[in-house]
Parts: structure tokens; C-alpha cells; sequence
């Protein structure tokens, strides 16, 4: 065989890859992966698809779908250009990121002074809102480092 041909059974592929036999056959039939050569009916990879399955796994890390993965997968091979399509779907998702970092930093605050967390009840604890309280989010009154205890009138 010469080096310019598929030369990796799917097991040897999916072991390069850290991932299992099934998965490749899943993302041949969504479109991810190009349908693989066949010798003797066997399935027969080349190098192209450890590089492929490399930029699904960074991509999946990303928290891009599977539909983005490949659609920025095909507009790249048709386009010979990744740039642009990974601006575009870079720039769509990152407001989200943000909003997800920003939620769980709230809810870290809002954990941590939970674990210092001394009170008898939720009406005598800053965490908890009351009936009439208008929280749109965790409720995090207490600077780091103080007591939750709700101030008593």
C-alpha cells in the first residue's frame, strides 16, 4: 500500500482518535466525516480523517453542535477558507458563553456563602427571597466572607 493511501481500520482510527467505532460510523452518516475507502469491505482511513476527527473534538470542546461543526467543516471545504465561517459562528456563540460564565460565577458567590451558611430558617437567610421579593436571579446580598443572616427589624 503506498503512503498515499487509507491505511487505518476503523479501530485504529478510533484509537488515535480516543473515541469509539461507533461514533465514527455515526459522524460518516451525519456527513462529518467522509464516507471511508473500502478494501477487501473493509472501511480504510487516512491521516485526513485523524486531522477531521481532531477538529470535531476541538470543536465539540468549543460548544459547537454537531449542524455548526459541519457546517463550518463543509463551507471550509468548499471555500478552501476556515476564517471566515468560524468568525461568523465564533461571534453568534460567544454572547452565550458569557452569559454562562457570568451565571456560574453568581451561583460560586452565591455557593460559597452558602457553605458559611449559619441560619435557623430561609426567613432569616439573604440566599432565600421572600414571599413579595422580586429576584430575577440568585440572590446575592452578602458581600464574600459575611453571614447571609437576614437583619432582624
Amino acid at each position: 500500500m503506498s503512503a498515499a493511501s487509507p491505511e487505518l481500520t476503523i479501530g485504529e482510527l478510533a484509537h488515535r482518535a480516543g473515541l469509539a467505532t461507533s461514533a465514527i460510523r455515526y459522524y460518516e452518516r451525519v456527513g462529518l466525516l467522509p464516507l471511508a475507502a473500502r478494501v477487501s469491505g473493509q472501511r480504510r482511513y487516512g491521516n485526513d480523517a485523524v486531522a477531521r476527527l481532531a477538529f470535531i473534538g476541538a470543536a465539540q470542546r468549543a460548544g459547537f453542535t454537531l449542524a455548526e461543526i459541519r457546517d463550518v467543516a463543509d463551507r471550509a471545504d468548499d471555500a478552501q477558507e476556515l476564517a471566515a465561517p468560524m468568525r461568523e459562528l465564533s461571534a453568534r456563540k460567544l454572547p452565550a458563553v458569557r452569559a454562562a460564565i457570568e451565571r456560574a460565577q453568581e451561583m460560586q458567590v452565591w455557593l460559597e456563602t452558602a457553605s458559611r451558611c449559619e441560619c435557623d430558617s430561609t426567613e432569616d437567610c439573604t440566599l432565600f427571597p421572600q414571599p413579595g421579593d422580586l429576584a430575577s436571579h440568585l440572590p446575592l446580598h452578602t458581600p464574600p466572607g459575611s453571614s447571609c443572616r437576614r437583619a432582624t427589624n
